[in-house]
């Protein structure tokens, strides 16, 4: 038998867990939450109107996309733009709900909240808490396995950049004593923008128009972009070609100012990013070293225009450029990490094959 989401999930409005200040830190230690791909946005030293989901486990649910997590630690949220969701039967296994809503095809059109009107409405397998246990134990075992090799994937990064800080020092600090230049004087700084929506014939499927979101990834490369441009498009965007450097320099949050990866291809992308092109420099060596020192770039970022680093600020901020040797010899140990990366990729693709086929088998 079948029942509504409505019938086993109780909600709760987040308004009292909306954090105040949006100067994050990743010194401070609560994460402040979103429902969307970004999920913690940052993190903030507020201590009052915390959600306590280490003791009550939720599933947090964007109102206006759909996009939902399981949380079990406690958290603040940006906005009153979701829902918070709890199980109506204390018995029940709430992750099973979860994984549930991960099997329910539902694509918002309009820009409206969903959760009431309709999100809530959908009807899922009305099981016994003894079958939502074992379902729950058996996506959670290959859920886990992923989890771990993700978490390998991250010890290979901690390793480039220990690397780094082996062979270079603390870049802000700069222990060696090396060379610091404006940014402008070692690369090439552009910044994107927007065809004009006007004009039909500069969309298209030629080539990629990046956007901020396709930065924010745990890798260094860019995901795919969701939009195209024509090649009428491409001649009025700005594009930079591969092995440069994407950074974000306009967001909604400052924590995401200074995000960067690396270009495999010729993209173009918006006035949020600003491409940097390096001149002579290692291009890998850039990428770990604007890793390292996010929180310097942001700081140059004024309060007046919080969430905005121009292309006039970024060209202006002092970074360390060693010997292009050494910074070939750097890369070089980077590409012998990719390698191993790689590997684990491929395990992380393999698994969450097998996890899609046993949810389908579960849900679909």
């Amino acid at each position: 038998m079948d029942i509504r989401l409505e019938n086993v999930l109780k909600y709760e409005q987040p308004t009292k867990y909306i954090v105040k200040s949006e100067n994050y830190s990743d010194d401070f230690a609560l994460p402040v939450l979103t429902a969307g791909k970004s999920f913690v946005l940052g993190y903030t030293d507020e201590t009052e109107g915390v959600c306590k989901a280490s003791e009550n486990p939720v599933i947090i649910f964007d109102d206006f996309t759909a996009d939902c997590k399981y949380v079990d630690f406690d958290f603040k949220v940006k906005s009153s733009a979701m829902k918070i969701l709890h199980k109506a039967n204390a018995e029940d296994n709430l992750k099973y709900y979860f994984y549930a809503m991960q099997a329910i095809d539902y694509t918002p059109f309009s820009h409206k909240r969903v959760w009431i009107s309709e999100y809530s409405k959908f009807k899922i397998e009305n099981r016994s808490v003894a079958e939502q246990n074992n379902i729950v134990k058996d996506l959670d075992t290959v859920a886990t396995a992923i989890d771990n090799a993700k978490q390998r994937l991250n010890a290979l990064d901690e390793l480039v950049k220990s690397r780094f800080i082996e062979m270079f020092g603390a870049p802000v600090e700069n222990p060696k004593g090396w060379d610091k230049k404006p940014l402008s004087d070692e690369c090439k700084i552009i910044t994107g923008n927007t065809p004009s929506r006007k004009n039909a014939d500069y969309y298209g499927n030629f080539i990629e128009w990046i956007k901020s979101d396709n930065i924010n990834t745990p890798n260094a490369w860019l995901t795919t972009a969701s939009e195209f441009l024509s090649e009428e498009g491409l001649k009025v965007g700005r594009s930079v070609e591969k092995d440069c450097i994407l950074m974000t320099c306009i967001a909604g949050s400052i924590g995401c100012i200074g995000n960067v990866s690396v270009t495999d291809r010729k993209v173009t992308f918006n006035q949020q990013i600003n491409g940097i092109i390096p001149n002579k420099n290692n291009v890998w060596y850039l990428y770990v070293l604007f890793e390292l020192s996010k929180s310097y770039i942001q700081s140059t970022v004024t309060m007046a225009l919080k969430g905005i680093l121009s292309k006039g600020q970024l060209s202006k901020i002092e970074f360390i450029f060693p010997p292009i040797e050494l910074q070939n010899e750097f890369a070089d140990f980077v590409k012998l990490t990719d390698k191993s990366k790689f590997i684990v990729q491929k395990q992380i693709e393999d698994l969450q094959e097998l996890l899609d086929s046993k949810m389908d088998g579960y849900f679909g």
